[in-house]
């Protein structure tokens, strides 16, 4: 079963996602654990990391990973894509919420926002801001509207200290976190998607930012070769053995490899 259909179930039954699923056993051996953003955010709990707030930027439908772990924490949702509203409203009726309809970015600008479909057969199944509108053919190119990039740190939205940000617009994740400026700095946790193209800049912006590297998850392949990930950070001064061991103490119990 897909995983995020597990979590989807996990949401509305109130079961816990197991950290193995998605990876099967091989040889009778124990399985792999599939790294994922559930797996990260139990971890994160589990080690005391305080989470005030989700700030979810590209929600779409909705992330039920963050739904699942934190799901009475006031969750602030920026998604341009009218046709996600209806889904959106649906997914998180039982969950405190704020859907902005903002696309953000690293300067105030105005762009278009068009509605794609990867089967080509006129079914929206993702959105991505382009800077000249593309022919809407119905099929491909579902709907083009006119939009307008905002900075996040331009914006009155009160958040508080602490709080969770995740990003996944497809393509200008890296200008939606310069667009934060410095209330990057307050948050403790931030989950961005990457290509493996994209990685070493990401990764490089929110070190700078002081926040520190804890896991890979979410790794999708197209045929042979990586193609995109999520990138794990907690802010440097939160992170403690409790999350990161001390590996200069090497425990070999706690050393292992995926499969």
């Amino acid at each position: 079963m897909n995983f995020l259909k597990l979590l989807a179930e996990a949401v509305t039954s109130g079961r816990r996602v197991p950290d193995d699923a998605g990876a099967p056993a091989t040889g009778g051996a124990p399985p792999s654990v599939f790294p994922s953003k559930d797996g990260f955010l139990q971890r994160i709990i589990a080690a005391g990391i305080p989470v005030s707030e989700i700030v979810d930027v590209g929600v779409r439908e909705g992330t039920f990973e963050l739904i699942a772990n934190f799901p009475r924490h006031r969750h602030h949702l920026f998604e341009p894509a009218k046709h996600c509203y209806g889904d959106i409203a649906q997914t998180y009726r039982d969950v405190d919420h704020v859907l902005h309809a903002k696309a953000l970015g690293s300067a105030d600008a105005s762009c278009y926002l068009a509605s794609f479909s990867l089967g080509n057969d006129g079914v929206p199944t993702h959105s991505g801001i382009v800077s000249e509108a593309p022919r809407v053919d119905g099929r491909g190119v579902v709907a083009v509207e006119e939009f307008r990039i905002e900075r996040f740190d331009g914006l009155r939205i009160a958040v508080a200290d602490d709080f969770l940000l995740k990003v996944d617009v497809d393509g200008l994740d890296t200008e939606v976190l310069k667009g934060f400026g410095d209330q990057l700095h307050r948050a403790s946790v931030v989950i961005v998607e990457a290509t493996a193209a994209l990685v070493a800049e990401r990764a490089a912006l929110l070190q700078a930012a002081g926040f520190a590297l804890i896991d890979v998850v979410d790794l999708a392949y197209y045929g042979a070769s990586l193609h995109q990930l999520d990138l794990c950070f907690v802010r440097a001064d939160l992170v403690t053995e409790k999350l990161r061991p001390d590996i200069s103490r090497f425990d070999g119990a706690l050393w292992r490899q995926l499969a």
